[in-house]
């Protein structure tokens, strides 16, 4: 009904209301509990922008700025949902006030970062402080980069990205999704800005190696959290194969002396990031090879090192995707096959054979049906198509030299596995018998799940 007022009421007689009308709404945008009632309500609101005097207008403006950078938490986050809706309407007209709404957008994501740690104790993603100050803040940043696209370029924005960068990993679903639009947005214009060249990607100085290696991790840990939708998926997998492919990128286009050096002269912040990263990817190897890469004590000639870290950060994180990607559902398995197949298709040969093994495991264990979980048809298909896409980039005889390795691996395992299932048969009666019922128990509810899957496929056929 607002709406169809707004739409269908002369302009005088709007105008003499638009204030009150304003206000109202700005109060059931900041309150409502429904998601569609706050959309219809951010809708009528730029309608209502869009027909306001200038005069009215002005007011909003005033409004909504004097809201945003006072010090009431409730009215800046609803100031940071107007500001958005006055971005999308007034478009250039909005742009003199960015200059004084960019530094609280930076104090109140750090804001929201801080609070992190300190609230590590509760389980309530809403009891969070700043939470949703830095939702609605960064959702306006967002509607402000797409109409200012040359704000991701100023020279003073390094402290507002990295605290962004940090939010990936907030424990609020809806500041991790934002955050990883906007980190995608980042990576896409500053790859078109160099004209799609990864080495002058990796020219900017925010992208360090501990800035990416802690980005990449982010989003695998976010791989391990709930996916609302498929345009998350997609984020999510396009930002962990950029980042991939900078990390190959960066330490490939170092001569091996440099590599070593580069190791060496790691500073004390950027080797906080890389532990933090190696502590949230769980790699307790990764942390010992980094270790020992950056104190000089290389000994050990295994993976990454004999090659000076060359391969070695990059490994770390495909290993742990693939990880996820058999522990946890469809979808992160999903995310992490895409992103393998887009990240063989942008790398060399030299480097797919370096990757092939931690590639290809996952792959080998859904294909062949040792995933130790039921697995759709689907996805089956998917891994096949992947480990063609895989063949095609390390040539046949590469591809089945580490599928015969992997295979032979597994068997080992598994002989080696059997061998203490005997032994324990003998030693430990007890625990193999309730060993046998939790697998029977398994293999029971693995069964019904597929008999469910039969049936809704011949349902939908």
């Amino acid at each position: 009904m607002i709406h169809a007022i707004i739409m269908k009421f002369p302009s005088r007689v709007l105008e003499k209301q638009a204030q009150t009308l304003f206000l109202h709404m700005v109060v059931g945008l900041a309150n409502d509990p429904d998601n569609k009632v706050r959309s219809m309500t951010g809708a009528a609101i730029k309608r209502l922008v869009g027909r306001m005097g200038p005069h009215s207008l002005q007011s909003v403006v005033t409004f909504s700025l004097s809201w945003y950078f006072g010090e009431k938490c409730q009215l800046r986050s609803a100031a940071a949902q107007v500001m958005g809706l006055l971005v999308e309407v007034m478009k250039g007209g909005f742009q003199e006030h960015i200059p004084s709404i960019l530094p609280v957008v930076t104090a109140t994501s750090k804001a929201a970062v801080k609070a992190i740690s300190v609230s590590q104790e509760d389980s309530s993603d809403e009891a969070i402080p700043f939470w949703k100050e830095a939702y609605y803040s960064l959702i306006m940043l967002e509607k402000i980069l797409a109409h200012f696209p040359y704000l991701f370029f100023e020279a003073d924005s390094g402290e507002l990205w990295k605290a962004v960068f940090e939010l990936l990993l907030h424990p609020h679903l809806w500041l991790r999704n934002v955050t990883a639009r906007l980190v995608a947005s980042f990576f896409a214009t500053v790859y078109e800005a160099v004209g799609k060249k990864m080495e002058r990607v990796l020219d900017n100085n925010f992208l360090t190696c501990s800035r990416l290696f802690i980005t990449v991790v982010s989003f695998c840990d976010q791989m391990k959290t709930q996916i609302p939708d498929d345009a998350a998926e997609t984020v999510i997998s396009e930002n962990l194969t950029f980042v991939l492919c900078c990390l190959n990128s960066l330490m490939g286009r170092m001569e091996p002396a440099q590599r070593s050096e580069f190791w060496l002269t790691v500073g004390r912040e950027e080797q906080l990031l890389f532990l933090e990263a190696f502590q949230l990817l769980g790699s307790k190897d990764g942390e010992v090879m980094f270790l020992s890469l950056t104190s000089g004590a290389q000994e050990k000639s295994d993976g990454g090192l004999s090659n000076g870290g060359r391969y070695f950060l990059v490994s770390c994180v495909l290993r742990r995707m693939g990880e996820i990607a058999l522990r946890m559902d469809l979808t992160q398995m999903k995310i992490a096959f895409r992103c393998f197949q887009r990240f063989v298709s942008q790398i060399i040969q030299g480097d797919s054979i370096q990757y092939a093994y931690e590639l290809l495991l996952p792959l080998y264990k859904v294909s062949e049906g040792f995933a130790g979980k039921f697995i759709t048809d689907d996805m089956k298909e998917l891994a096949q198509e992947v480990s063609e896409s895989l063949k095609k980039s390390l040539g046949a005889d590469e591809f089945m030299r580490v599928y015969s390795l992997i295979r032979k691996d597994l068997k080992s395992r598994r002989d080696k596995r059997k061998r203490e299932e005997n032994v324990m048969a003998v030693v430990n009666p007890m625990r193999n018998a309730k060993r046998k019922l939790r697998i029977s128990a398994k293999h029971r509810a693995n069964k019904k799940r597929k008999m469910a899957s039969m049936k809704m496929a011949r349902w939908m056929h």
